[in-house]
């Protein structure tokens, strides 16, 4: 995994597109052979959202996928502010890039995997997908459906549901996973903390080994300004903080606390 250091240096990225998927959930393709070289699954990078002082901090997405030999790398985000509006307007041009940041999901080499992703969070699972020998998906979204296709290609099974019933099963992707948790030795996931909660306990009860991606609001990217700690469990029950953006974004479930 790769550390972060604060010596990290931004990179000038030609956006080959950047287009909508469905509604307000948009895919962005930049070409860096630095960062496609580099990038582990469950990395993130660090985009400048224009070149004015408005929006003044970057906005952090996390790596949905590379293409090594291309040299191309795919980010997913969701429009929710001022930020990912603006950045949803750079349809051609190059955006300013730090990355790849953080430390990935750990591929536990000959072990039964799922991940399960929730929403926006299914976006940094695809590429640890394709790495893992054995995996299979379990993907649940309100009502739009979007990669569903890139998982099959990818995954042994994929499990689908949405909250309205539009694709897939409806209800929740848990409850898909609670019946075949006893498959697996290792579930990584990403997505809503209600969701990421429910898949910890799932896994915990069945002794599965769980590995969470955390979102936080971030500044710097590199640790430097303390504004995405999280709160983290030692062995002896005592907590403190860490930093999403340097020691994460990638925990162990059983460190975890999520404030209620």
């Amino acid at each position: 995994m790769r550390l972060v250091g604060v010596d990290m240096k931004n990179e000038i990225c030609e956006i080959i597109h950047n287009k909508e998927l469905t509604l307000g959930v948009f895919e962005m393709i930049f070409r860096s052979e630095n960062i496609a070289a580099l990038a582990m699954p469950g990395q993130f990078v660090h985009l400048r959202v224009n070149t004015g002082l408005y929006p003044l901090l970057r906005r952090p997405i996390s790596i949905h996928s590379v293409d090594k030999t291309k040299g191309t790398v795919a980010i997913i985000y969701h429009i929710v502010g001022k930020g990912t509006e603006e950045i949803s307007k750079q349809v051609t041009g190059v955006i300013d890039v730090m990355g790849p940041l953080g430390n990935g999901f750990p591929k536990l080499a000959g072990k039964k995997c799922a991940v399960v992703g929730g929403g926006i969070g299914v976006a940094p699972l695809l590429e640890l997908s394709k790495s893992l020998s054995h995996c299979d998906a379990y993907l649940g979204f309100r009502n739009c459906t979007y990669k569903v296709e890139a998982f099959e290609n990818s995954c042994n099974k994929v499990y689908l549901t949405t909250e309205d019933g539009s694709a897939g099963h409806k209800g929740y992707i848990t409850d898909q996973l609670k019946k075949n948790i006893t498959e697996y030795d290792v579930v990584y996931t990403c997505g809503p903390k209600i969701m990421m909660k429910k898949v910890m306990e799932i896994c915990q009860l069945n002794n599965v080994e769980c590995y969470v991606s955390l979102e936080e609001r971030m500044a710097c990217g590199i640790g430097a300004c303390l504004v995405c700690a999280c709160k983290i469990q030692e062995e002896n029950g005592e907590w403190h903080h860490k930093k999403v953006c340097k020691d994460g974004p990638v925990f162990n479930a059983k460190e975890v606390l999520f404030d209620d």
